[in-house]
């Protein structure tokens, strides 16, 4: 498909436009005139000027998905859905539109589902009525459908970065509001896979719950935050009304809104598999915390490509958190689709990424049932801004984290090559070392 993406440059939306294109689509990003985005395709527009977002749906986009946030004023809103589905008419082609939960209201213990009833917080006012809006045009031939997300975790971005924040300046783990609150949650990755599974084959008319974890306790996340940010003590509940002050009201109120939301719908309806660590390890564990590039080595780094140093040290760590936690779907989300070659430590050559999905769907289960192992990154060599060759030390320890002495390192070396935007394994070589 050829996807007209708005918001393709955002948070979620270089995640999505990253999953389209694994999924062999051709994204064609919506820009402004003054905010060029030279990584896709472009078709100026603009939210506020519907005749730009009409001319953007020409005949040969087969989908439009539109993440872009909302502007505040619903009659803008309205009439950019309007322009943006009115070439789509009669067409059977899709428009995708992201929503988010917090239109639910407080929900109470009890998961809402699809089907629950709208309730929105005030920054989310007129938000139900767009979703109606978008939905209806299913009636007109549109394969319209809308995303709930949950609150979004992952790639050291979204709500919990704030968290990581607070816990850094006010030197102690902090949340918003009462102790009870829960959020629904979902990673940023496994979301644009949700997206991407909306746009191949949701029916029109569908509305679908973007959440892989329905209620995570805030506190929890409080304290996991505190972790990532090297803060120790007791998550503080930050009293409501200084929240406000600092934040704004309306932020405030949404981030102390208790929630459990389903997201069950699109596991079922679309075979939405999410696979990535859940919110509170990878808060605490992978994509939050601090990195310390101190010590490694790095070669034939660009200007400006220290952030690539970090999210190279980031990748590494949830290479880590997928073995030690056996999570095939997550290992296997490091290697790229194209041609990925892998030599076990045992000198088996893997070759495609059917191959070593398969092989480590047979050897990753159980495999940590008595030990495990520890990666640091070593080394970076960038063979070219794109290309980087990674030195990583895996150290065997014991379940509790302790080193063992009478088992060899490892010392894999990894090809990483960005593929828009994300840093995947292209080949990778695991060596045994013997040490002492």
């Amino acid at each position: 498909m050829k996807v007209l993406l708005i918001g393709a440059s955002g948070y979620i939306g270089s995640a999505v436009s990253a999953h389209l294109a694994d999924a062999g689509h051709q994204v064609v990003a919506l820009v402004r005139a003054d905010r060029p985005d030279a990584g896709h395709e472009q078709r100026v527009g603009d939210l506020t000027d519907p005749a730009s977002l009409t001319r953007a749906v020409t005949s040969d986009i087969d989908a439009v998905i539109n993440l872009a946030p909302p502007t505040g004023d619903a009659a803008v809103d309205a009439a950019a859905i309007t322009a943006l589905t009115d070439p789509l008419r009669g067409t059977g082609r899709a428009f995708v539109y992201a929503s988010g939960v917090w239109v639910l209201g407080a929900t109470g213990p009890a998961a809402a589902d699809e089907n629950a009833p709208v309730n929105p917080l005030p920054i989310v006012g007129y938000r139900p009525a767009i979703e109606r809006q978008v939905l209806d045009t299913a009636d007109a031939g549109v394969r319209a459908t809308v995303i709930r997300p949950g609150i979004v975790h992952g790639n050291g971005g979204g709500i919990p970065a704030l968290l990581v924040d607070l816990a850094r300046k006010h030197g102690a783990p902090r949340y918003v509001g009462a102790e009870a609150v829960h959020w629904p949650m979902v990673h940023v990755d496994d979301l644009a896979d949700l997206f991407v599974a909306t746009v191949e084959k949701a029916p029109a008319g569908s509305l679908w719950h973007g959440v892989s974890e329905s209620a995570v306790p805030v506190r929890d996340l409080a304290a996991a935050a505190g972790a990532a940010a090297g803060v120790d003590g007791e998550p503080q509940s930050w009293p409501l009304e200084d929240a406000r002050a600092e934040l704004g009201a309306p932020f405030a109120d949404a981030l102390a809104l208790d929630q459990t939301v389903s997201g069950d719908a699109a596991r079922e309806g679309l075979g939405w598999l999410p696979r990535h660590a859940g919110a509170l390890a990878d808060v605490r564990e992978v994509s939050y915390p601090r990195v310390d590039t101190d010590g490694i080595e790095v070669f034939g780094a660009a200007d400006g490509q220290q952030a690539d140093v970090e999210a190279i040290v980031r990748f590494v760590a949830g290479v880590q958190y997928a073995q030690q936690n056996e999570l095939v779907d997550a290992f296997m989300s490091n290697f790229r689709k194209q041609h990925p070659v892998w030599t076990t430590a045992h000198g088996k050559r893997l070759s495609g990424w059917d191959e070593i999905d398969g092989f480590t769907r047979q050897v990753l289960p159980g495999a940590m049932k008595e030990s495990t192992a520890t990666y640091e990154v070593v080394r970076i060599l960038f063979v070219r801004p794109d290309v980087a060759a990674v030195n990583v030390r895996q150290r065997p320890v014991t379940l509790d984290g302790q080193p063992i002495g009478d088992q060899p390192e490892g010392r894999p070396m990894y090809v990483l090559a960005k593929d828009n935007g994300r840093w995947r394994i292209a080949a990778a070589q695991n060596t045994r070392v013997l040490t002492g």
